[in-house]
């Protein structure tokens, strides 16, 4: 499972060129498409040559395969086979006014010349008032690359540091998703905050090594030990807690569980068995997406088949939409490691040993991993202690940004990477502690 990217998965296709006007519409054009609450955007990219890819920035794709249908003076016709879907538009002096087509479904869609403009105002940009080092971190059968970040050098001697823990999927040290650095951003809100952090590329990932090929929740675990070990190795830092995102919060519980960190923030993190997240995620997008309830539980069942490593049979998939019955396929063969470990696992153990001060939060509107359910967990298994926090936040989705409806196709078309109340509250919850 990936709780931070999504997959879009391409038929093959041919490659075509048609032949080309001298004045036809060559180079990159952009849009965005009006989908629901939702503005994607859009960048054909033609070649003089004929040649033409297709990008949709906000779901994190590019150079998908497109094929020139027409593309004269006054008309572009573009078709991507392997989405189903196609634009048709006329040229004029500065846009290109068509519609654009999936499937059953039309948008109008008007291109302008150029590429497709990224805002993260966010992002941090030098000179930095404080001081930024590149470090390799031991783990093992690993090397990781990371990133120290220090307070200004008028900070007290000895201030905090975060080791900061990523989510599933292969990140790195930025845990960079859709143009979004949220880990640099918070680093930087940190550092600014007098409280370092480290930072790092996934084994295997970036400029880490390492491998991953039968890499569970554990082995990252593992490296994140490694990363506490090496801030605590400085010797400079007053006290060592680590922050985890999404996987990465189950992590930290893990870590607080062991007692070798001073303090645990989940964000985002799981609390309840894996089998359990996977099913609540998949029903409640689905019921979001507006299907209906009976298909929404026919494939919850057969999903819970799979998840328990069986094979679901024809009368429990035969009423199923074809693309359901054929994602069901897909899960059954993605059956590696990290899901077997993740579906079987539940971290109310680790939760229930942990001792340091504990900050755990998510967002309403997160429907991969859901608040009520996640929190309420966390309450019922953490021991008490007086700067226990948790806490939901109103209206804020997985990458705890503000959001319409949480869905993970939303992330890349915010331009907010995290919401400034919850850089604001991981600091001074961490300044309270010391």
């Amino acid at each position: 499972m990936q709780f931070k990217r999504t997959a879009l998965t391409l038929l093959a296709a041919a490659s075509m060129t048609v032949a080309m006007a001298n004045d036809a519409p060559c180079g990159p054009w952009h849009g965005r498409l009006s989908v629901g609450l939702q503005r994607l955007r859009v960048v054909f990219d033609i070649g003089i040559d004929g040649t033409c890819t297709f990008d949709s920035p906000d779901q994190g794709a590019t150079g998908l395969p497109a094929e020139l249908r027409l593309c004269t003076s006054d008309s572009l016709v573009v078709e991507m086979p392997g989405l189903n879907a196609r634009f048709a538009g006329k040229v004029g002096q500065s846009a290109i006014v068509g519609r654009f087509t999936q499937g059953a479904y039309t948008f109008p869609l008007t291109l302008k010349p150029g590429t497709a403009s990224v805002r993260r105002p966010q992002t941090p940009k030098a000179p930095f008032p404080y001081s930024v080092e590149d470090v390799a971190i031991n783990a093992s059968d690993a090397v990781l690359s990371a990133t120290l970040t220090r307070p200004a050098a008028d900070s007290p001697a000895r201030v905090p540091l975060v080791v900061l823990v990523s989510g599933s999927g292969l990140q790195n040290r930025d845990e960079e998703i859709l143009s979004h650095r949220p880990f640099a951003v918070m680093a930087d809100w940190l550092a600014r905050n007098g409280i370092a952090s480290l930072r790092y590329d996934d084994r295997g990932f970036a400029r880490s090594t390492g491998s991953n090929d039968s890499a569970t929740t554990l082995t990252y675990a593992a490296d994140a030990a490694a990363a506490v070990g090496y801030a605590r190795s400085i010797g400079e830092f007053a006290s060592v807690g680590v922050l985890g995102h999404s996987e990465g919060g189950t992590i930290a519980f893990m870590l607080g569980a062991r007692g070798c960190v001073d303090f645990v923030i989940s964000m985002a993190g799981p609390a309840i068995c894996g089998r359990d997240i996977l099913l609540a995620q998949n029903r409640a997008i689905m019921i979001a997406s507006g299907m209906p309830d009976s298909v929404v539980a026919k494939y919850c069942d057969a999903l819970g088949v799979v998840l328990d490593g069986g094979c679901p049979s024809a009368a429990d998939t035969e009423s199923l939409p074809v693309r359901l019955s054929d994602n069901l396929v897909r899960v059954a063969g993605s059956m590696n490691p990290w899901i077997k470990h993740f579906v079987s696992y539940s971290p109310s153990g680790d939760i229930s040993a942990v001792r340091c001060p504990v900050f755990a939060f998510n967002g309403s509107l997160d429907v991969q991993v859901d608040a009520a359910a996640n929190l309420g967990a966390i309450r019922r298994h953490m021991p008490a202690g007086e700067h226990n926090v948790v806490r939901c936040y109103e209206g804020l989705n997985h990458l705890m940004q503000h959001c319409s409806t949480g869905f993970p196709s939303e992330y890349g078309t915010i331009e907010e990477t995290i919401a400034s109340e919850v850089l604001a509250d991981i600091a001074a919850w961490i300044s309270s502690l010391q």
